[in-house]
């Protein structure tokens, strides 16, 4: 009886030391390229996200999403500018954007609110790098030439994507008295992430975009 316990001892120790051994390892987060008042970055995500739990836009993950959503004063700002040239996808092109944060960490996990800043004028280029130059854009105005769609809106896609807009009467709520249209709008996300942000040293390789 006492060696026929063992045996099954035995094997149980096998059986979980097997388990163990195949189970795969935690994924290390993927560190991002960010600008902040126009320098490159490293925003490195608190954890790797799996697909349920992930914060993206298209085929781009930017860390795993908080429960608490709703944009919150303690968090700091992590705005996903459409179109920008810092992320680009061949297959996804229309969710090309650059990555902007307001502050640096210095080391310290933070939590970050994520909005998206879609341009809609295309006059104003696709390369900004500052919250400044954000929020002067979405200060700013133009006034649509007589033919202007909805489909010459740069970021198109993904402003009916986030907020259904497909034509531009339906622009309507973004108008300003004047008739004119912000440069850019800047929507929260409803998402959020947590992650350091810091100037990467000389010495290190930056971060490859996928």
């Amino acid at each position: 009886m006492l060696t026929s316990n063992v045996q099954k001892l035995a094997k149980l120790a096998v059986l979980a030391a097997a388990a163990g051994f195949a189970a795969p390892a935690p994924e290390s987060p993927k560190p991002l390229s960010a600008y902040y008042e126009s320098t490159s970055t490293q925003l490195v995500p608190e954890a790797a996200a799996t697909t349920r739990d992930a914060a993206s836009l298209g085929p781009w993950t930017f860390g795993k999403r908080l429960h608490q959503d709703k944009p919150l004063d303690k968090r700091l700002n992590l705005y996903v500018v459409l179109p920008g040239k810092l992320y680009h996808s061949t297959g996804n092109p229309e969710y090309d954007h650059n990555l902007v944060v307001n502050s640096l960490t210095h080391d310290k996990l933070r939590g970050w609110d994520i909005f998206w800043c879609i341009v809609l004028d295309p006059k104003l280029g696709d390369d900004l790098r500052s919250e400044q130059e954000l929020l002067v854009a979405a200060q700013q105005s133009f006034r649509p030439a007589d033919l202007f769609d909805v489909e010459d809106i740069p970021a198109h896609e993904v402003l009916r994507e986030k907020t259904g807009i497909q034509s531009l009467a339906e622009l309507g709520r973004y108008r300003r008295k004047d008739g004119s249209l912000p440069r850019l709008i800047i929507l929260p996300a409803k998402l959020a992430v947590s992650a350091t942000v810091e100037v990467p040293s000389p010495t290190n390789e930056q971060p490859r975009l996928p």
